[in-house]
């Protein structure tokens, strides 16, 4: 009786310490997980916005426009949800910038331009770089989300080096 009550017993520890275990190795993995998605979330509401840039501009003789507001009608408001409100987002989180370095808007370096905007976890900047004759035409265009951090989301290329996610035209 006293050796079958020991045995259960140490059945009982030795599920416990699996249970442990796993918990250990994938919880890690699941926050990884969860992090990870919210950063492709904010992507995907990048991609979102360039896209109706594109069609503002298609339908507005090849002029990009100079501030969201001009192309917030081509944006479907319900498919732009900030991943870490989980509410859609609004004209605040989407933030108008103007370069004045005609290379600025490719800028993917670590301690560039793009990498010094800041902002609240899900914001998306949109950069723009203005004609210097016509401050009216938009050369180039922008587009840097912001993660949880509130700095510029980030990415290391296969050869270890770290970039500044950004979409531009």
């Amino acid at each position: 009786m006293y050796k079958k009550g020991l045995v259960r017993l140490l059945n009982i520890i030795i599920f416990i310490a699996v249970l442990f275990l796993l918990y250990m190795i994938l919880y890690p993995n699941y926050k990884d997980i969860q992090r990870e998605n919210k950063i492709v979330d904010v992507k995907t509401n990048m991609y979102t916005l360039k896209v109706a840039a594109e069609n503002f501009a298609a339908f507005n003789e090849g002029k990009y426009p100079l501030k969201f507001s001009e192309f917030k009608k081509y944006v479907d408001n319900e498919a732009l949800i900030n991943p870490y409100t989980l509410a859609p987002m609004t004209e605040e989180e989407i933030i108008d910038h103007i370069y004045s370095d005609p290379v600025a808007f490719e800028d993917d370096e670590p301690d560039g331009i793009n990498a010094k905007l800041k902002g609240e976890a899900g914001a998306i900047f949109y950069s723009t770089y203005r004609s210097p004759g016509d401050s009216t035409f938009v050369i180039h265009y922008c587009f840097v989300g912001i993660s949880a951090k509130g700095e510029a989301i980030s990415f290391l290329d296969p050869g270890q080096k770290k970039h500044i996610f950004i979409l531009y035209d």
